[in-house]
């Protein structure tokens, strides 16, 4: 079987946020990086990392975007696999880890973090940067727009694949979400959670071995493992991932990359409490502060469901028909809701595309993507 096509990772530029955590920008130079090519910045989905951007099974997005033109940067936040376990470690070192891993205070400071390191000395990125984020990044995006930490003349061309501000997922994941089991898991001192990895409270000290979740999720896995729900093949992290998240890809479009053995390369940790503020969102519906200590009914909070924050701005929304991870009703909600109201209170201009046959991470890995997705996602960054 041939190799899928890999883009080279380019050297981490270090970046602080306001709340002290240690992040990775990277900067893929296009073939003749100059000041007027647009920049865009690229946010992955929480679990991965920003070289989610940087394979598939015949070109990448990385290099797809270079290709035409734009100087492609991408972020490593606060639930990349390359950054949540130092991340975790710092906070537990300054006995701050309850705040850390939300979707609040990621969509709050992670990318305008980067927005600002992107402008300044030695990068010195002028006009408008264009944002894409994807799953959870997409998340973030969304709602850094909402609370206002995002601004219109930071950020006018914004596209969001698979989620933006409203949470829908397939029944699996909907039960998933009201069992409770990582609240249980984080109230009994464990914090991270990995695709083929056991717990170890020394986490920080040793990476734990290959091995099984602790029994709370092992015993509902293997009862999962007799339905119809996995996928028919032998490698046990892509059971794993879809037991965790619902299958965030369709097997059969990337075989290079399931069968090659880099699924271990794309997924890693993912703070519990980051996933249980998901499961939150996914009960309420729709994106909401994160709530603590709290396992009865969530109160109703839409501080964040603001349309005029995403008024003045470019808005693409992506995702497959076939997507099971999150719903194809969260992006078809998110412009439903953004297409409300009179002409002059939505977005400046509003595109939705939902790729027949796709479903979630193939939206970037797939050997169609290239033809199908990329030049709308293109389109969103750049403009037609």
């Amino acid at each position: 079987m041939s190799r899928p096509a890999v883009t080279d990772t380019p050297p981490a530029i270090g970046v602080t946020t306001a709340d002290g955590c240690a992040l990775e920008l990277r900067h893929d130079e296009g073939p003749a990086a100059r000041e007027d090519r647009p920049a865009v910045l690229l946010v992955h989905g929480a679990s991965a990392g920003s070289d989610t951007f940087r394979i598939g099974e015949v070109q990448t997005l990385v290099d797809y975007l270079r290709g035409h033109g734009l100087e492609v940067w991408t972020l490593d936040w606060r639930a990349s696999l390359r950054r949540v376990r130092d991340v975790y470690c710092t906070a537990l070192g300054k006995g701050r880890v309850p705040t850390t891993f939300t979707i609040d205070a990621a969509a709050e400071r992670d990318v305008p973090a980067a927005l600002h390191a992107m402008r300044r000395a030695p990068h010195n990125v002028r006009g408008p940067i264009a944002v894409l984020g994807h799953c959870m990044g997409g998340a973030i995006v969304a709602q850094g727009i909402a609370q206002g930490a995002i601004a219109s003349a930071d950020v006018e061309r914004v596209v969001l694949t698979g989620l933006g501000l409203f949470y829908r997922a397939a029944i699996d994941n909907v039960l998933k979400a009201e069992d409770r089991v990582l609240e249980e898991l984080l109230g009994g001192g464990q914090h991270l959670l990995h695709p083929t990895k056991g717990w170890d409270r020394n986490v920080c000290t040793r990476d734990p071995d290959d091995g099984p979740w602790p029994r709370l999720l092992e015993d509902p896995y293997e009862v999962w493992l007799d339905t119809p729900l996995p996928h028919d093949c032998a490698v046990e992290i892509c059971h794993r991932l879809s037991y965790m998240f619902g299958m965030p890809f369709i097997p059969d479009k990337i075989r290079r990359i399931h069968d090659g053995g880099y699924l271990p390369t794309q997924f890693g940790y993912i703070a519990l409490e980051f996933l249980i503020h998901c499961c939150q969102n996914l009960r309420r519906g729709y994106a909401a502060p994160f709530v603590a200590d709290r396992t009865g009914p969530l109160p109703v909070d839409r501080r964040y469901l603001r349309r005029e924050a995403f008024q003045d701005r470019h808005i693409t929304l992506i995702t497959g028909d076939l997507n099971s991870l999150w719903h194809r009703d969260s992006i078809d909600t998110m412009y439903e809701w953004l297409r409300r109201g009179r002409r002059d209170e939505q977005p400046r201009s509003l595109h939705k595309h939902v790729v027949p046959g796709f479903g979630h991470q193939d939206l970037y890995w797939a050997e169609d993507a290239p033809s199908l997705v990329f030049p709308k996602i293109l389109e969103g960054l750049r403009g037609p």
